[in-house]
């Protein structure tokens, strides 16, 4: 929020025509190229009048020697619309739909002796936007004058049109100093992928085409009890994101795990051989080949800034029951490594799929 308050100016503005009748003064927004905007990058979209009495009114002077209402020639917000967006006309299609809302906008003076008259002015607006059509609050702008007169006739059209253009002026130079720093001005949403290789524990292996497992990582040398089957790997993948503005988008990064674990993975001392191996990085291989989905999953969704961080938890859900489903196909087709032929096709399927991420990286 951003205030300006200016207190007891005694004001000599030169007069500017308004419209002049005994029973109410017509204040009129005359636009002038001076007020244009030379560098921005929104325009208004609408106004709304939210003060309490909506309308033309803005209050009462004294004016013609009497208190008299002072109005604009029709609604407020419309007559702002015109002032603003002729300041600040539309001119890229980037550019960021403004919707402001005038909370206070008022002039009201009385006398308080002969030939003096007191005033303020109050101007109160909030800015923001729509994206994918939820309001994004903005910034906002308060700022009053008061001042002391002689009762003569006053410029308040020059002073009206001064804390317009600097209500704007004020968006202007928020949206230039939080412009990639704050998602309330991002228009779009960025999925970056990052593969993680730290290990972070010694009982953990982390997935590279270039680090195979080794019967070393099993680190159970007996069955599980109550298993007829020779060796047994636990692997799976996990992810961390962090997002962060950056021009006009919300990146938001994935950092991605793919592991297995040492303590929970066994093989009999008898079964440690080259095939059974195999069989077992296949499993790996699998969990790997199910993030490359995990990832198309979250490149075909419908992420939103506002809510993107529930469907990616839903996508990783519905990724970790296509991996239990792989893995158990896997096994099922090549009867837990022991149809050499299926193995075999396997191999290769997987093999041939792998060195396709890979290439692609």
């Amino acid at each position: 929020m951003i205030r300006g308050v200016i207190l007891f100016l005694l004001l000599n503005l030169t007069v500017l025509p308004a419209n002049a009748q005994q029973d109410k003064l017509v204040l009129r927004l005359t636009k002038e190229s001076s007020a244009l905007f030379k560098s921005y990058k929104f325009f208004v979209q609408e106004v709304e009048d939210k003060r309490n009495l909506p309308g033309a009114g803005l209050g009462k002077v004294i004016a013609f020697g009497k208190e008299v209402p002072v109005v604009l020639p029709g609604k407020a917000e419309s007559e702002l619309f015109n002032y603003w967006s002729f300041a600040a006309p539309k001119k890229e299609q980037g550019y960021l739909p403004v919707y402001i809302t005038v909370k206070e906008l008022s002039i009201n003076e009385k006398r308080i002796g002969p030939n003096k008259v007191t005033g303020d002015i109050k101007l109160h607006v909030q800015f923001r936007w729509y994206r994918n059509m939820q309001p994004v609050e903005l910034t906002g702008y308060q700022t009053s004058a008061n001042y002391t007169r002689p009762e003569q006739d006053y410029a308040y059209e020059k002073l009206l049109k001064q804390l317009l253009d600097q209500s704007l002026a004020s968006l202007q130079k928020w949206m230039i100093s939080n412009a990639g720093k704050t998602p309330a001005l991002a228009q779009n949403l960025k999925v970056v992928f990052k593969e993680l290789t730290n290990p972070t524990s010694t009982d953990t292996v982390f997935y590279s085409p270039k680090r195979p497992l080794v019967w070393d990582d099993f680190k159970v040398r007996n069955g599980k009890p109550g298993s007829r089957y020779a060796a047994a790997v636990f692997t799976s993948f996990a992810y961390e994101g962090r997002s962060y503005p950056k021009d006009n988008d919300v990146v938001v990064e994935i950092g991605l795990k793919i592991f297995m674990v040492k303590s929970m993975s066994w093989g009999r001392p008898e079964s440690r051989t080259a095939s059974t191996l195999r069989h077992e990085q296949i499993h790996f291989d699998i969990t790997r080949l199910v993030v490359e989905k995990f990832k198309e999953r979250l490149r075909k969704a419908d992420l939103t800034i506002e809510d993107y961080d529930s469907e990616i938890q839903y996508q990783f859900l519905e990724a970790f029951r296509e991996m239990n489903h792989d893995q158990e196909q896997y096994d099922g087709e090549t009867g837990h490594g022991l149809n050499a032929a299926a193995q075999a096709a396997w191999d290769r399927k997987v093999a041939a799929q792998i060195d396709a991420v890979y290439q692609v990286q």
